[in-house]
């Protein structure tokens, strides 16, 4: 049988190890933070969120067809809505294929549009999931350069668009000058390997000039442009981001394709030039949709004949 005097001894070593514990875990808890705090700014990358959200109606989460765990952990990319039925997001996002001649689109019942929230974890009363109907892919999109990188969800039902949580956004029609601020935004990755925010994200970047974009890609192409802020290199789309939009002057101006990395210094993201395929857009999907109305105005125009 121990004696007290043992039992004593027990008590103050195990109390004392304890202390050099919690001690330890304190510090190197500290020196975590202080690393990380050093690292990154835990900001789409180096993004913030403001006060009130007027962008982020104009948005939407592409997503698989069923989540894995929780609502919204199978978010994959973005996309901007530019008609109730018609959304634009990023060729890379859609389809698949390791050259031209191999590419082609998702089946339209693996995507999954979710319009009308901020949030990409939480259901709220304005969340709508949207079923695609057809994915449209740019014919020379090529999956190893991001050319033409571009292309259209046609729903099957109408995004309910109040202007507060959904809203459709016009396109841009004219190249931008370099140094146009622009906004990016968001659900993807806070940081390289990082995790995705539950809450959207933007960030504030400038268009740089052809000749920039084209020292730090060499397969920079028509259609392309790329932006970046030069004083805070780490404000920068990441993967989650593709497929949403650049947004400047109150339209949608770019489409985020690629980058070298998230928030490298001397680099930038790439982005599709929107106002370069203005006449693809139209003839792919927006155009799409005018039949209908047309056979609609018709019918109606008859009713009011007979009536």
């Amino acid at each position: 049988m121990c004696s007290m005097k043992n039992i004593l001894v027990s008590i103050v070593l195990i109390n004392i190890l304890q202390l050099e514990t919690y001690l330890c875990a304190n510090l190197n808890s500290k020196i975590i933070m202080e690393d990380a705090q050093e690292k990154y700014k835990f900001l789409i990358t180096a993004g913030y969120r403001p006060k009130i959200d007027n962008l982020a109606k104009y948005v939407v989460s592409l997503r698989g067809k069923k989540y894995r765990r929780v609502f919204g952990d199978d978010h994959y990319c973005g996309g901007s809505i530019i008609s109730p039925k018609v959304i634009l997001t990023a060729a890379h996002c859609v389809c698949r294929g390791d050259n031209r001649i191999e590419l082609r689109p998702f089946r339209p019942s693996d995507i999954l549009a979710v319009a009308g929230t901020p949030r990409r974890l939480v259901v709220t009363e304005k969340t709508q999931a949207l079923k695609v109907d057809k994915v449209i892919c740019h014919a020379y999109f090529d999956p190893k350069t991001f050319h033409n990188d571009i292309a259209l969800l046609l729903l099957i039902k109408n995004i309910y668009e109040d202007g507060v949580s959904a809203q459709r956004i016009s396109l841009q029609t004219s190249s931008l000058p370099p140094h146009t601020k622009c906004t990016v935004l968001g659900w993807g990755r806070i940081f390289e390997y990082g995790p995705k925010p539950d809450l959207i994200l933007h960030t504030n970047v400038y268009i740089m000039p052809n000749e920039f974009c084209k020292e730090r890609d060499d397969d920079f192409f028509f259609g392309m442009m790329c932006a970046t802020d030069e004083d805070d290199f780490e404000k920068d789309s990441c993967f989650g981001d593709s497929g949403g939009p650049l947004i400047c002057n109150g339209s949608v101006a770019g489409i985020v394709s690629f980058g070298n990395g998230c928030g490298v210094p001397d680099e930038a993201g790439y982005y599709t030039n929107v106002s370069s395929y203005r006449d693809w857009i139209r003839k792919n999907g927006l155009d799409k949709l005018r039949p209908v109305n047309f056979i609609l105005l018709i019918v109606l125009q008859i009713c009011i004949t007979e009536s």
